[in-house]
């Protein structure tokens, strides 16, 4: 009877299973299908939690560089702003192990350190960069490395970064505007994987931050060299000297101090441009005004053309006899001196003039007079002459 039974219920079970089979296929893959989409669901809450909770940090560092932008903004000397550039580094970075800052020279097309931040005290000896910042020179680009070990564009046994400091991971990032090139940042750290690419993207918005306010701190400084400086000798031009000239007599006179002045003219300027053309003329400035900018190395000196070919030198905290000895040293230099044009030597001399305040004179509007007097009282004793105040 028990097996009639289980043979019934099997019966029945298989009538209904054939009879439902589509239907129970159906439900199944629906179930599949929902099965999948709670997947789906829960793998994207999840990756937005992720960035729900990475939200406040993004949102720190968006309102970081707002505010790094706003104060960079205001600096207009480069030396400030590549202290004003690691100090974010510090802020934005602090778990660096060693910062270094290249600034770019243009005359030599080379690196060199000017600042750097480290956890401990190290002698550096990558002060032209290493096989990686020029890398950076060639690429313009920016670049992480996660193990220097096993980055195969360079030979980590030669990267100091790496022998000296242990350093696996470096971000580097170049302060350049297209192919205005400024300098590179790198950072370092002791363990490998450290930076993210996140931390690249951070690091290159700060170095083109840095590098938009560095073009305009070269452009402004330049604007204000063309305002101030002769194109063809690069001395200072005549009224930038005159406000030089004020505040150091203004100084003299409350410290009781003298102040010389000497007023150079060349010698037959005219007949110099007359027989061997103006470009003879021009280097014949030029001469004059290199053996003159090699008086500048003095802090106490300064220089300027102050028309034609008169030139005019001012020296701060001097006496007479001194005066003297320096417009003497520069006479006789330009004497044994000569200018080189198609192969022919062109040799010319200076007159000059020589005046003490306050001895020779006190009042600012009178001593140019003087000394530009006494410059010609030395062409009409003969020229190729130094004359004072007597």
């Amino acid at each position: 009877m028990g097996i009639v039974f289980l043979f019934i219920t099997l019966i029945s079970f298989l009538i209904f299973y054939f009879s439902h089979r589509k239907l129970i296929n159906k439900n199944t893959e629906v179930i599949d299908s929902l099965e999948e989409k709670i997947n789906i669901s829960e793998d994207s809450l999840i990756k937005k939690k992720k960035i729900l909770e990475h939200l406040p940090l993004e949102q720190e560092k968006t309102s970081f560089l707002v505010k790094l932008s706003q104060e960079l903004i205001e600096l207009d000397d480069p030396e400030d702003i590549f202290t004003f550039l690691l100090e974010a580094i510090k802020k934005l970075f602090p778990d660096f192990s060693f910062v270094s800052l290249y600034e770019f020279n243009k005359e030599n097309h080379s690196l060199e350190l000017i600042q750097s931040l480290k956890k401990q005290e190290l002698t550096i000896k990558e002060k032209q960069g290493s096989e990686i910042e020029r890398w950076m020179m060639r690429q313009n680009s920016s670049i992480l490395i996660d193990d220097i070990r096993k980055d195969f564009r360079f030979d980590f046994s030669q990267i100091d970064g790496f022998t000296q400091r242990e350093s696996l991971s470096f971000l580097a990032s170049p302060l350049s505007v297209k192919e205005d090139f400024f300098g590179i940042i790198r950072i370092e750290n002791k363990d490998s994987s450290f930076f993210s690419y996140d931390d690249l993207r951070s690091l290159s918005n700060i170095c083109d931050l840095g590098a938009i306010v560095l073009q305009r701190a070269k452009l402004i400084k330049k604007v204000q060299e063309l305002a101030t400086t002769d194109s063809l000798t690069s001395l200072s031009l005549r009224n930038y000297f005159f406000e030089q000239v004020r505040v150091e007599l203004e100084r003299a006179k409350n410290l009781e101090a003298k102040v010389g002045m000497i007023m150079f003219d060349i010698d037959d300027f005219k007949n110099i441009n007359d027989t061997h053309g103006h470009m003879v003329g021009d280097l014949v400035l030029k001469k004059l005004a290199k053996i003159l900018k090699d008086l500048e190395e003095s802090p106490q000196i300064t220089i300027c053309r102050y028309g034609g070919e008169e030139f005019v030198v001012l020296i701060a905290d001097t006496s007479k006899k001194e005066v003297l000895t320096i417009a003497e040293d520069v006479r006789n230099k330009v004497a044994d001196s000569a200018v080189s044009y198609r192969r022919n030597k062109v040799k010319f001399t200076i007159s000059g003039g020589v005046v003490i305040y306050p001895d020779d004179e006190n009042e600012f509007d009178k001593i140019f007079n003087l000394v530009d007097k006494i410059m010609y009282r030395a062409k009409e004793e003969g020229k190729n002459k130094i004359c004072s105040f007597s």
